[in-house]
């Protein structure tokens, strides 16, 4: 989770990141990244609130939704949102931090029945 967007509105500075409670609100609302651009209208402003939730919790929907509404090149900024959820889905993936000590170990064990050979 490398990736966010500092963002300016009337002289108020705002931090939009994604972590996994922000993925998980989203999910919890509906969102599928697969869908993300096959239904713009309702993805595209419930992705741009949800980077909110990180740093932003108490905002009112009201002032995101104008914040939106007033954002330039939101092409771009709908590209920087989509990467900023996907590295969220890539960081649940990832592997213990090298250096880590006391990490879980596990392995899988068969318990399905062997046929003997006669």
């Amino acid at each position: 989770m490398n990736t966010k967007i500092n963002l300016t509105y009337q002289g108020v500075p705002y931090c939009l990141e994604y972590d996994r409670m922000g993925v998980k609100t989203l999910e919890a609302n509906g969102f599928v990244i697969e869908e993300f651009l096959k239904k713009p209208m309702s993805n595209i402003e419930m992705v741009f609130a949800g980077a909110f939730i990180k740093n932003h919790r108490k905002i009112k929907s009201s002032l995101v939704e104008e914040i939106y509404s007033k954002c330039p090149n939101k092409d771009n900024l709908i590209t920087a949102l989509a990467k900023m959820i996907e590295e969220t889905y890539e960081a649940l993936f990832d592997g213990p931090v090298d250096g880590d000590e006391g990490n879980a170990e596990w392995e899988v064990v068969d318990l399905s029945l062997k046929t003997s050979q006669k």
